[in-house]
């Protein structure tokens, strides 16, 4: 699988080297009730954002604006952001702008939330190129427009998040794989690998490498980065990362309102499982699903019932016709057919 990537130009009139969090959730169709397409959501900490004069969050595939969702006016409703950041803080707007405010160990943490849709024009857009998206985030004229505000000059973090809703997602982080030699399995089961990676740099393509090198880019000192795959409970999960699993089950309707009202508790409850990544991440995951196929399944009864119904109209003709030798036919068709059975499950 292709990586994600993450990479600035930095501000030369600052000497403060920016910190980067990254939080990522996935939402599979399987935790959805509309079956729609999957659903990325990215959260993006910056710490000395000041420092950095332009931002880049690369998708290793082709992505439109209508598939990108500015979750800045859900951050602003203080439930959704007391979930999204898991402690109890404070929303203040400034103008423009919302400031989160919470405590982490003791000291006051504020985020300007940033949103994709401002006054402030090219503040953000979409570049393609070869097949790939670079969502691109401007922050010199974002800092030029705040350098005068001073409500904000104490505030020197920043946090941008935004849903990627694309079936590209497919094929691109996860495939499917349904067993092809066992036809009844595959219509009720499959198994899922997810494969996630940011700022792997052999994933990333040597064309991508040279042009970051190039335009003068810098790789992001990225303090964490935090994974969440969404997935019901029925499902069986097994990490493959060099880094811890945890899980937790999703607080029911709490994430309603932040989601959209789109969860699917039909198959079982959701749960969350996390991981823990620095500078770089590779996570790589199976997931082995069940699915209901109703027309797979009349489909075997009605072929159940057919063969039914020609066994015993052949056990009829054949009884008809050697009323005297018919117990030595059947006896002899019943040894048939079982050992065929037994030849062809011993087949692998």
């Amino acid at each position: 699988m292709r990586s994600f990537g993450l990479w600035y130009k930095n501000n030369n009139e600052s000497n403060n080297i920016p910190v980067f969090s990254i939080h990522i959730n996935f939402w599979s169709e399987s935790v959805k009730k509309d079956s729609g397409p999957p659903d990325l959501d990215v959260g993006i900490k910056i710490k000395n954002f000041k420092s950095v004069n332009e931002l880049i969050f690369h998708c290793p595939f082709v992505i439109a604006e209508s598939d990108v969702k500015d979750l800045a006016s859900k951050l602003c409703k203080l439930e959704n952001a007391n979930i999204v950041f898991n402690t109890d803080g404070v929303i203040e707007t400034k103008k423009l702008y919302s400031v989160y405010s919470f405590k982490k160990n003791g000291n006051e943490e504020k985020l300007l939330l940033f949103p994709l849709i401002q006054d402030l024009e090219g503040i953000y857009y979409l570049n393609e190129e070869d097949n790939k998206t670079d969502i691109v985030f401007n922050f010199l004229t974002f800092n030029e427009y705040l350098k005068n505000k001073i409500e904000f000059a104490e505030i020197n973090q920043v946090y941008i998040r935004f849903r990627i809703s694309s079936t590209e997602l497919k094929n691109s982080i996860y495939f499917d794989c349904e067993p092809s030699n066992k036809s009844f399995e595959s219509a009720f089961s499959g198994t899922r690998i997810f494969d996630f990676k940011i700022n792997e740099k052999r994933n990333l393509g040597s064309k991508t490498i040279a042009k970051i090198d190039l335009q003068k880019y810098l790789f992001p000192q990225i303090d964490n980065i935090h994974l969440l795959v969404m997935e019901p409970s029925s499902y069986d999960v097994e990490s493959f990362a060099n880094k811890q699993m945890t899980c937790r089950e999703l607080e029911g309707e709490l994430w309603d309102d932040y989601f959209g009202a789109n969860i699917n508790y039909s198959k079982g409850r959701i749960l969350a499982y996390h991981w823990k990544f620095e500078n770089e991440c590779s996570c790589l995951i199976k997931v082995k699903y069940s699915k209901t196929n109703v027309v797979t399944l009349i489909a075997y009864i009605v072929m159940a019932l057919a063969l039914g119904v020609l066994g015993s109209t052949i056990v009829a003709i054949i009884q008809s016709g050697c009323v005297k030798y018919f117990p030595y036919i059947s006896s002899s068709i019943g040894c048939f057919l079982f050992v065929i059975g037994l030849i062809l499950g011993r087949k692998k």
